[in-house]
């Protein structure tokens, strides 16, 4: 039985490989007529990359700023100087001289208009004969305390030949002839050739060159009217400011706030206000701008000085006060007391040297010397008494050191 058994499987082992396919034929080689691959171009080389500009150079910038500016208005009796002001900026020119010269203007440019500032009822301003040098009639007194300033434009070349480059209009008298009053007002400084900077868009950048050297300069100005940039959000003005930043090489940011007046003089480190209307806490607000990168901070608005700190080694001048207002604001006492603050930084952007040049202004003239050097002597008190080891310090003549 075992060995049919091993028959058996013999059997069907031999019927299975019979049935086996045949294994496929080995591939022969191309016959040696087949026709050659066509060659391939050569890979173009690799692109150079384009060698690196030289790094451009910075040049050195002067700047002079002063506070308000009002050279006249028609809504106060005489309130136009005679000789269409020539004379008026005489005395401050000399310190007035550098790459740009910036001030806040205080008003709105026109020869006519209707303010709505003073009431709903609206008080009309009308054209004066261009031969005389007061209004036709003397406008009425508005109901309760109320200021709106409208200057001639035939005014306005005095700020030309005094050697202003560039006007602030983020402040509260901007608005007082509305939207039209605004758009006249930057109309005609612009045909002169001053830049202004201040309404919501407006932004003033400008190159300072020397030889080949070329400087960027921002100028970004804040408020707290709807028409301007608004300082009393901080985390916006922050926003602003830093957007600014990449776009120059030295930005200055100026701005109108704080209480007003002779009582006005310090700097509270909370927020201030005229009346009921919000004027910013102004210690926070200037601190988060140069946290944002504004290399200088610049304000104006109390019509007094205020003291000057550095934080984070950048200066931070609190209000520049009254430059040259010749009607309608009060220049007695603090009130009168002014000057220019000279900034220069060097071509390795970093502040070179500052001083504040102390002027005085009396009552129906412009700005001159202030030989008593009461405005200094006001200055270095109210920085040491507001800021202490923060606050800045100032040469015999006027020369602004930052704290040791």
């Amino acid at each position: 039985m075992i060995a049919r058994g091993r028959l058996l499987l013999a059997l069907v082992a031999l019927g299975a490989c019979a049935k086996a396919p045949p294994e496929p034929p080995a591939p022969r080689a191309a016959p040696d007529s087949a026709p050659p691959a066509a060659p391939q171009p050569p890979a173009p080389p690799a692109p150079r990359a384009a060698p690196e500009p030289p790094p451009r150079k910075t040049a050195s910038v002067t700047l002079a700023l002063v506070g308000d500016i009002n050279l006249g208005t028609l809504t106060v009796s005489d309130g136009v100087p005679p000789e269409e002001g020539r004379g008026l900026l005489d005395a401050a020119r000399p310190s007035l001289e550098a790459d740009l010269v910036v001030g806040n203007f205080e008003g709105v440019l026109g020869d006519s208009g209707t303010t709505y500032k003073c009431g709903p009822e609206g008080r009309h301003v009308p054209e004066r004969d261009s031969a005389v040098t007061r209004p036709r009639s003397r406008p009425r007194v508005a109901p309760r305390q109320c200021y709106a300033f409208l200057t001639p434009p035939a005014l306005a070349p005095r700020l030309v030949e005094a050697g202003f480059t560039h006007l602030n209009l983020a402040n509260n008298h901007a608005n007082d002839f509305g939207p039209e009053g605004r758009a006249t007002t930057e109309r005609v400084l612009d045909s002169l050739g001053i830049r202004t900077y201040g309404p919501l868009g407006s932004i003033a950048v400008d190159t300072v060159r020397r030889g080949d050297s070329l400087t960027a300069v921002g100028l970004v100005g804040f408020a707290t009217y709807p028409h301007s940039y608004d300082l009393l959000d901080i985390a916006r003005s922050a926003a602003v400011v830093d957007s600014v930043r990449a776009l120059v090489d030295l930005l200055v940011v100026t701005f109108h706030g704080g209480a007003e007046g002779a009582r006005a003089l310090h700097v509270p480190e909370s927020a201030e206000s005229l009346g009921r209307e919000p004027r910013g806490d102004l210690r926070a607000w200037a601190r988060a701008v140069v946290d944002a990168g504004a290399d200088a901070v610049v304000g104006h608005g109390p019509h007094v000085l205020r003291g000057i700190e550095f934080y984070r080694g950048k200066p931070i001048a609190y209000s520049l006060g009254n430059f040259l207002t010749y009607r309608g604001f009060n220049v007695a006492g603090p009130l009168g007391l002014t000057g220019v603050l000279r900034l220069e930084v060097g071509p390795d952007l970093l502040w070179r040297g500052a001083r504040f040049v102390p002027m005085a202004q009396l009552p129906r003239r412009g700005p001159e010397p202030d030989a008593s050097g009461a405005a200094l002597d006001l200055v270095r008190t109210l920085s040491r008494e507001d800021f202490g080891e923060a606050a800045a310090r100032f040469g015999a003549e006027g020369e602004i050191l930052p704290p040791e």
